[in-house]
């Protein structure tokens, strides 16, 4: 069975990149419209199971553009990656800078996930096994998310996150994958 917003969503988790390597940081309101822009757009495309994201792993590199290679690599020869470039084509994003859009963009929610995690972690010895290990799963794949994306962030990327914080919580909420 195929869903939609499944690559879009594996883009959600991303070196200053062509058209905007002027910029201290690819957190502005420009590209944050594009990106707001694109995302309905893309979770019309049918894609595969968006669920998958809960075992996304990136590695612990700035790259944007190298994520984009691995994450696309990981797609390779499936229909929709053709659309899903087309829609980011036209509302003027790269593969890379939507990656680094919305793993930066990601910080927030990571953030504010904090307390939660740190009561789960506390409760985890009470749970049972089959809870136990979900809660696991998805304590870690916080963990090496926010270790991959706290290092990439920039002094600007940081006051931009503090400007655009609930936008960016707000689009969150909306993507598949996120619910803990």
């Amino acid at each position: 069975m195929r869903h939609s917003f499944g690559i879009a969503a594996i883009l959600w988790f991303s070196g200053v990149l062509g058209s905007i390597a002027h910029a201290s940081t690819v957190i502005t309101e420009q590209n944050i419209t594009r990106y707001e822009a694109a995302l309905p757009e893309l979770a019309r495309i049918e894609q595969d199971d968006p669920s998958s994201l809960k075992y996304l792993r990136l590695a612990k590199h700035c790259d944007w553009a190298l994520h984009a290679s691995e994450l696309r690599a990981k797609e390779q020869g499936k229909g929709y990656v053709a659309q899903v470039d087309q829609v980011l084509t036209k509302h003027q994003l790269t593969p890379a800078l939507f990656i680094e859009l919305t793993a930066k963009g990601a910080w927030p929610v990571l953030q504010s996930m904090q307390p939660v995690l740190a009561m789960t972690e506390q409760s985890l010895p009470f749970l049972p096994e089959a809870q136990r290990k979900l809660a696991e799963q998805k304590i870690a794949q916080t963990n090496q998310m926010r270790g991959v994306i706290g290092p990439c962030l920039t002094e600007a990327d940081k006051r931009a996150l503090q400007q655009y914080q609930q936008r960016f919580i707000n689009l969150a909420t909306g993507l598949p994958g996120l619910a803990f």
